[in-house]
């Protein structure tokens, strides 16, 4: 009877009686290694005869109910990942990316045949996600020692997904049933060439440790039958020093720091004050040219030489102590003398100009002075000839003065004059 029943529902749906076929087809995503269920929503069908549940766009059963029975076909794809109830919902546990596809419902009952569809997409574990709720381990290591993360025993259909730190960074993945591995720490510094994943036990290695791989790490166990979070937190030590020790090298370098801005900042003083005495000094000595001439000279090879300090100073103290926040202040210090070098430059050229000024008003005054003696010598020689009888001529020498040696005259020169009567002057 049962078997009469079949073929006549058979005949009926190749003429394409009593069929009902939708186009829309319901979207469903799942992450893989999660579970999911495809309900058809059967509650408002009577009289369901057969269910048959088809996979792929050949539409290959995988499952069915037929009457009360419900069977599942051996398809590898699925092996034992397949639980379907009496309601008609399929649940597939532990997915894959290939149960990604077309999921088909037909539905027959005593008024015709039904079908429902269904498109699952089966997304690869993200790079980054929040781990969910496991009991944590705690683990520490020394500094360059392997560091080994134990998962609980398996039973060859797992998928383990490794993360790291608080916001959960992918950075390896294992596949028990499909016997594939693979990391992420090409992607990662911290982790480059240091991931091993055990093929076995599906366990993480971590080798030759550093400071930064410590930190919280995740593993997801997804199998056919639950769901496993794991949790470790790896504390890193570096050999030969405790905390005491690392805080001692630390307060010691802050002094160094503090000792070299220190002694910069007097420096600077004790060039400042310097600069400021030379200053009181050149004003003194403004009246006195020559000894000023000889004071700007020096002025100005001090300016060059605190600038070459200045400048060795900077490089000195920006290698010392470039992350130490007294080096700005320092360099502003320093930039502060070089002006005042710069100021020292700037009177030394007007001192120099003043002096040449005065060397015209002496040579103006030469020969105002020369202009007259001229004159002297163009008088004498008018009142020659109107000379008295017994006059005689008589020769003035003149000696060097400080005139003749200001217009340029040469010392010892024979400056000869004559008076009127004769007479010595």
């Amino acid at each position: 009877m049962k078997s009469t029943i079949k073929t006549v529902l058979c005949l009926l749906m190749m003429c394409g009686v009593f069929c009902a076929e939708t186009d829309e087809v319901k979207s469903v995503s799942v992450m893989e290694g999660d579970s999911v269920t495809l309900n058809p929503d059967l509650t408002q069908i009577k009289g369901i005869v057969l269910l048959l549940w088809r996979f792929g766009d050949k539409g290959s059963t995988i499952a069915q109910i037929d009457e009360d029975e419900i069977l599942y076909n051996n398809n590898e794809i699925f092996k034992d990942r397949l639980q379907l109830d009496q309601s008609g919902s399929l649940t597939i546990n532990n997915t894959r990316t290939k149960h990604t596809g077309l999921y088909e419902a037909e539905i027959s009952h005593n008024t015709g045949t039904l079908y429902i569809k269904f498109r699952l997409t089966v997304y690869e574990s993200p790079s980054v996600i929040d781990a969910g709720e496991a009991n944590m381990k705690l683990m520490s290591v020394t500094e360059g020692d392997p560091v080994d993360l134990q998962v609980p025993p398996l039973y060859g259909d797992e998928l383990i997904v490794w993360r790291f730190g608080d916001k959960g960074k992918l950075i390896a993945k294992h596949d028990m049933e499909a016997k594939s591995s693979q990391l992420y720490d090409e992607t990662d510094e911290r982790f480059r060439d240091r991931l091993k994943l055990d093929n076995q036990t599906g366990s993480l290695s971590i080798t030759n440790t550093r400071t930064t791989n410590a930190g919280l790490y995740n593993a997801k166990i997804s199998s056919n039958k639950q769901t496993l979070y794991q949790k470790y937190f790896v504390t890193l030590s570096v050999p030969g020093l405790c905390p005491a020790a690392v805080v001692g090298i630390v307060v010691v370098v802050v002094v160094l720091l503090v000792i070299v801005a220190a002694a910069g900042v007097l420096f600077y003083w004790s060039r400042t004050s310097e600069l400021k005495n030379q200053k009181s000094n050149i004003s003194e000595r403004q009246n006195e040219t020559l000894e000023i001439s000889d004071k700007l000279k020096r002025m100005s090879e001090i300016s060059e030489q605190l600038k070459e300090m200045t400048e060795d100073c900077e490089k000195e103290l920006q290698a010392e102590i470039s992350e130490h926040h007294q080096t700005m202040r320092i360099s502003e210090l320093l930039k502060q003398m070089l002006k005042n070098s710069e100021q020292l430059k700037q009177m030394s050229e007007e001192c120099e100009k003043e002096l040449r000024k005065i060397s015209e008003r002496l040579k103006q005054m030469s020969l105002t002075n020369k202009k007259e003696i001229s004159e002297q010598e163009i008088c004498a020689d008018a009142t020659k000839e109107k000379m008295e009888k017994g006059e005689s001529e008589r020769c003035i020498v003149v000696k060097d003065t400080a005139i003749s040696q200001a217009i340029g005259e040469p010392r010892g020169a024979d400056r000869r004059a004559l008076d009127m009567h004769g007479k010595s002057l």
